[in-house]
């Protein structure tokens, strides 16, 4: 199991299945879709950071802005 795991503690299949839920529920839109984005864009802020992908940290950082953003955004419409 440790092989599957790897050397992110699982947090990266974390992300990565925060991810996936986020399209599909943004797809069937539902709002508390961009809150499990965010948690998820913190998943993959650690995970970069562990991995030294400064890139991803950055873009990281960005998403859970933008997420905020379109949070705010889908509440006036």
């Amino acid at each position: 199991m440790e092989h599957i795991i790897g050397n992110y503690y699982g947090i990266d299949w974390i992300a990565m299945t925060g991810s996936l839920l986020f399209l599909f529920l943004i797809g069937n839109k539902k709002r508390y879709a961009f809150i499990i984005y965010a948690f998820t864009s913190i998943a993959w802020i650690i995970v970069n950071y562990m991995a030294q992908i400064w890139p991803g940290v950055i873009v990281s950082i960005i998403l859970i802005g933008l997420n905020l953003r379109a949070y705010i955004k889908w509440e006036n419409n």
